[in-house]
């Protein structure tokens, strides 16, 4: 591999490290920098021998981008974004979400939308809006289900199960990074397992003054149950390993035998995520924050004017990249000729 391409797929690979934020689409911002088929076709290429190589060669400058940058805005969420701007920050990304819904839309048009097409997408919308109105119902007291892991997460020993739902949430959150419109990330926010999955890394606020999240040590900061919260970490990567790998292809066969259907569903979940991601457990901390600084009128205010403008930008992008796949095609048609 030659040293710019390197160089190149490296700050495209640092570009999907906004991934790890909730709403932000793997698959879209690897459309938008034009790395999206190179990302799927090496992870796809992986699983033979006689392509595992050149594969692995292509995925490391861009892994290792991803990988860096996911932890910088790792931090930058437990410690500025999220901390101090919650409703801020997610109206920014749900902006980027309805940005890039000309992705996902454009797979619906064409042909006359039947009773079948609204079924998949009413059914994506129920399942994730649902979700996150459960868990939010759930922290007001109205239903009787526990979605606070924190515990759990800090002495995952006394609770084995939270291991299986780990290993769940990785390997769905590896598929949803696939389709271009899902956000992994957003997968987990709404379960309300992100952010105490974080605390793995990074730990959150001070003691607990009664508002949005209580304060326990990351693993990096507390010798207490080490060991049980780094397996943590491992049955992590192992789902999302084992997602990446064993659903890439499976992914590209259903995106290309039923590419109107799958992308049916997609669209629905989109939507109904957007309102999970303002109606879900944490969220109900932020509207009934007792210090009344996360719920400040201007809170509100200017995180309806970034996430509008969020849009443009994201909408912007996005048709650019399409006109650039466009002149792409229209170029290897006219060499063919």
């Amino acid at each position: 591999m030659k040293l710019k391409t390197w160089q190149t797929d490296l700050l495209k690979g640092s570009a999907l490290g906004t991934g790890i934020l909730p709403g932000v689409s793997v698959g879209t911002v690897g459309f938008i920098v034009n790395v999206y088929d190179k990302l799927i076709g090496s992870i796809a290429g992986l699983r033979a021998k006689k392509t595992f190589k050149s594969s692995l060669l292509a995925l490391t400058p861009i892994a290792l981008g991803c990988l860096v940058w996911t932890f910088i805005f790792i931090i930058f969420w437990k410690k500025l974004a999220y901390l101090y701007f919650p409703f801020i920050t997610i109206a920014v990304l749900a902006g980027f979400v309805i940005g890039g819904l000309p992705i996902m839309t454009k797979e619906l048009k064409g042909d006359k939308l039947g009773w079948k097409d609204f079924l998949r997408i009413a059914l994506g919308f129920a399942i994730s809006a649902g979700i996150g109105i459960a868990s939010y119902l759930s922290a007001a007291g109205v239903i009787q289900i526990n979605w606070d892991f924190y515990t759990e997460f800090y002495n995952p020993f006394a609770s084995p199960w939270i291991y299986a739902l780990v290993l769940f949430m990785g390997f769905f959150s590896a598929v949803a990074c696939l389709i271009p419109g899902i956000s992994g990330s957003m997968v987990m926010y709404i379960f309300s397992m992100f952010n105490p999955i974080l605390t793995i890394f990074i730990s959150d606020r001070d003691p607990y003054d009664g508002s949005i999240i209580p304060n326990h040590a990351s693993i990096f900061e507390s010798s207490e149950n080490v060991w049980a919260r780094l397996l943590i970490l491992v049955v992590l990567l192992v789902g999302m390993l084992v997602g990446f790998v064993s659903v890439s292809v499976a992914v590209k066969k259903l995106l290309a035998n039923h590419r109107r259907g799958t992308f049916g569903f997609v669209v629905g979940f989109v939507f109904g995520s957007l309102v999970s991601m303002f109606v879900n457990h944490e969220m109900y901390g932020v509207y009934h924050d007792a210090t009344g600084l996360l719920n400040a009128w201007w809170q509100f205010a200017l995180g309806g004017v970034l996430g509008i403008g969020m849009v443009a930008l994201t909408y912007y992008l996005v048709k650019k990249a399409e006109k650039r796949q466009l002149d792409n095609v229209v170029l290897k048609e006219d060499e063919n000729a």
